[in-house]
């Protein structure tokens, strides 16, 4: 079920009735909600559903375990050895296959593997990391083990952020939960502009860049230099809007229900490192990555070299985590390098840090590039197609032709400075709080937008198969 789709609708509204009718009997109202994700997630795979329920009652269990053992690392194991075990074998296990077969194939051997009949389930790759979230926090002593399975089970499957995010963590969870979610005029009107920002993100800009984009990555070797430069750049902020988007729509649904969610973007292309790049983008991820990845390697305590080693590993896996392909490693791995480089050559220059316009400017023009490069190899369907794709740009042998490039350069010119603008006056964030007629006008503004530029055909969100 979309939540560009006439279903949500109807299934939502629904839904929010329900939460407000049902507010003075807490444990109905959970129960409603719990039902709602269900059902919600549901309409992609009822067979899948039960990997929810079962990956929630084993952390539950371990959570409560985990204060009653002497040993409670056993269960941590468990918890980490299951639920990243069900994630392996659905998202990795054909992946790992085609390998062997590559492999044994090259080295003589006859022994191939067929690959299986797996479906990925939707949003398993984000259930599971605020599940071990749960696990690992109460583990460490963060997080006190929830004796409530409901509320357990509601922290697991809420249907706003189930299929793509934010990985919200427990105690986030649980204070919304456990406070009194009033929903005022306030909350109403910010989480109306993030769904109506959202909307616009996803439907007019995602939806309509996918159209240049998709056929240029489908076929690289059939375009020429100014084609594949442009699909680049439409493909960094198609990502951006179609995934932000998601964000801000879940974000604001979860506030009109009463629950108030992190962050998950900060204007992300308007960072002048790679690091703060991080800092921005996914920003839920990223610190799911630092807390129990990077730190459980070791973090920086060791040692420049040792911290370069687990920047470098620490964005490889967050690479794989994204998908089964090596694709997605080179693209985690690009990462991971440009964090090392940045930490042991430029952030060490005197010059690199100054405050002027122009080293500002510098720094922001190559983080963007930078990232932008590394998005051919997460948008690629092969490594020879990013190769293709690369190849031809490197050429610069085309020539611009007005007709078929102007169009395409003046949006992207035109988003990214409207972009740099939102990063720097936080507009989004303060029509959120604005009561004048500029709210109505940017909804009205919105809603025409809409109706004029949704394409025939939306696509789901890109998210939605990590």
């Amino acid at each position: 079920m979309l939540f560009n789709s006439l279903h949500f609708v109807v299934f939502f509204v629904i839904v929010l009735a329900l939460n407000q009718g049902l507010r003075p009997w807490p444990t109905a109202q959970k129960l409603m909600l719990l039902a709602a994700s269900y059902y919600f997630y549901g309409q992609w795979s009822w067979m899948y559903l039960g990997i929810i329920v079962y990956s929630t009652l084993l952390d539950y269990c371990i959570g409560l375990g985990m204060v009653r053992v002497s040993r409670p690392r056993y269960l941590l194991l468990l918890s980490l050895v299951t639920n990243l075990g069900l994630l392996a074998f659905f998202k990795y296990a054909n992946w790992l296959i085609e390998n062997w077969n590559l492999a044994s194939g090259a080295a003589g051997f006859a022994l191939q593997l067929t690959p299986m009949d797996i479906v990925l389930p939707v949003g398993i790759s984000f259930y599971t990391f605020q599940s071990l979230s749960y696990t690992i926090d109460v583990y460490r002593g963060v997080s006190r083990p929830r004796r409530n399975l409901l509320d357990y089970a509601l922290f697991v499957s809420f249907f706003p952020q189930l299929a793509a995010g934010p990985i919200v963590r427990d105690y986030e969870f649980f204070k919304e939960l456990d406070g009194d979610r009033h929903v005022g005029a306030a909350q109403v009107q910010r989480a109306l502009v993030l769904i109506a920002f959202g909307f616009a993100k996803k439907i007019v800009f995602a939806d309509n860049l996918a159209l240049y984009a998709d056929p240029i990555f489908a076929e690289p070797a059939r375009y020429g230099f100014w084609d594949s430069l442009l699909a680049v750049y439409a493909f960094a902020f198609q990502i951006y809007c179609d995934f932000s988007g998601y964000t801000d729509i879940a974000i604001g649904l979860a506030l009109l229900l009463g629950f108030r969610y992190p962050q998950n973007f900060n204007y992300p292309y308007f960072a002048d490192s790679v690091q703060e790049f991080w800092r921005r983008w996914h920003m839920t991820l990223s610190r799911w990555l630092r807390d129990y990845l990077y730190i459980s390697l070791g973090g920086n305590r060791k040692g420049d070299l040792h911290t370069y080693v687990n920047l470098m590993l620490t964005m490889l896996l967050g690479g794989l985590w994204h998908g089964a392909s090596w694709n997605f490693v080179i693209w985690g791995g690009l990462h991971g390098g440009y964090l090392a480089f940045e930490r042991a050559v430029l952030f060490r220059l005197p010059f690199w840090n100054a405050a002027n316009p122009l080293m500002r400017a510098l720094r922001w023009a190559l983080t963007f590039h930078l990232v932008c490069f590394a998005w051919i190899f997460f948008r690629a369907k092969t490594f020879e197609d990013a190769k293709t794709l690369i190849g031809t740009i490197a050429t610069a042998s085309a020539s611009f032709d007005a007709n078929a490039h102007l169009g395409m350069l003046s949006l992207l010119l035109a988003m990214l400075a409207v972009h740099l603008l939102g990063g720097w006056t936080g507009f989004k964030e303060w029509l959120g709080r604005e009561r004048g007629p500029l709210f109505a006008a940017t909804l009205a503004a919105i809603g025409l937008l809409l109706i004029w530029f949704t394409p025939a055909a939306t696509t789901p969100f890109i998210y939605f198969q990590f």
